[in-house]
């Protein structure tokens, strides 16, 4: 199959627009898999301090089946995806759209002014006050206040230092009450601090750096959790009990390990790929979690707001430039595509290994 692979003509992938065919089909992987985004600490009791599931017991057959077709996916991908860029397929298109950063600031004060008042009211009017997510509760009656004086800063560029600095206090109080690893889930809140910190300053490359961290960060999350569905499936079975329709007749083993290999393959293509279809992954990503507001409800829509408005941004602004440093000038798409596919394996390795050894020191 690396051999096919190796000796794909140029006219072949022009004539039949190789890497968009390869973008929707991952895209109808992860439509498949719509839960595979749903947070299910918010919806099902979990243990974190429960062992992870050995990996002995992870790394069976299916799972290494599902590992070199993986790898095999990411290859091609990345031929097709380099091709496309080196040929400049929409690079400048591509190029023009990332100098939003102003309307990309837009969408994130709006986006935190919504998510905080929503925290907000679920403390003032709702059953319970939560830190930053659903899961993570808290009794202290000025919390709600405290959410909603961060989305009143939220709607003036002068004070969104302050958001900033108001998230890293809930994350900092959360912390202490859940510890370093359940905090973990959430890294992508100090990347969003980290860009209203940055946000009105006047370097151009500090606010460079508020938008590599970002996208970092929620890259980050995402590979965390995605290794979380082979660690701890047994959390999200009762969720596929009480929706059997998202199963789309799986069994549920099966489906959990679909879903994570879907998740983890998507995140790093969206975060490593350097033509336009990154805007198309995150498109198809966005419309999963919008979906998923139908059949998980308003907590589901508050939980991922920032996420969407993260998702937004990649579509509307794409990555900066530090993208760049995954692009090998001179070499040929194949080689590139040999590179990636070693960053994925290094990637996958090494998030296993993070989740597990983690969990050994920290719990």
């Amino acid at each position: 199959m690396r051999a096919a692979i190796l000796l794909l003509p140029g006219k072949y992938l022009r004539r039949t627009g190789f890497s968009y065919i390869l973008a929707a089909c991952l895209l109808a992987c992860l439509c498949a898999s719509p839960p595979a985004h749903a947070h299910i600490k918010w919806f099902e009791p979990f243990d974190i301090t429960q062992a992870p599931r050995p990996l002995s017991e992870v790394l069976n057959q299916e799972f290494v089946l599902f590992f070199l077709a993986s790898v095999a996916f990411v290859f091609v991908f990345f031929a097709a995806d380099r091709w496309a860029y080196h040929r400049k397929i929409l690079v400048a298109f591509d190029e023009r759209l990332r100098h939003f950063d102003g309307l990309s600031v837009l969408i994130m004060r709006l986006a935190s002014a919504v998510f905080f008042t929503s925290l907000w009211a679920y403390g003032v009017f709702g059953d319970h006050t939560f830190y930053l997510t659903p899961e993570l509760r808290t009794d202290s009656i000025w919390v709600p206040w405290f959410q909603l004086a961060i989305a009143a800063c939220a709607l003036f560029r002068r004070t969104l230092p302050l958001v900033g600095l108001g998230i890293a206090v809930l994350y900092a109080l959360a912390l202490a009450s859940y510890g370093l690893y359940h905090l973990l889930d959430y890294l992508v809140f100090l990347g969003i601090a980290y860009f209203f910190a940055t946000a009105t300053l006047p370097s151009r490359g500090w606010r460079k750096s508020g938008f590599v961290t970002l996208y970092a960060t929620t890259g980050i999350n995402f590979l965390w959790l995605a290794i979380e569905k082979f660690a701890y499936p047994g959390w999200t079975y009762p969720l596929l009990d009480k929706h059997p329709n998202i199963l789309l007749g799986m069994d549920p083993q099966y489906y959990m390990l679909l879903a994570g290999f879907v998740e983890f393959v998507l995140i790093f293509i969206l975060f490593a790929a350097a033509s336009v279809a990154t805007r198309l992954v995150a498109f198809g990503l966005l419309s999963v979690f919008v979906l998923a507001i139908f059949e998980f409800g308003m907590i589901d829509a508050v939980g991922h707001l920032m996420i969407t408005a993260i998702l937004f941004v990649l579509i509307v602004r794409g990555p900066t430039d530090a993208r760049n440093i995954l692009v090998l000038p001179g070499k040929s798409p194949q080689m590139e595509a040999y590179f990636m596919t070693g960053l994925y394996y290094l990637a996958f390795v090494n998030a296993f290994l993070l989740y597990y050894g983690l969990h050994y020191l920290l719990v």
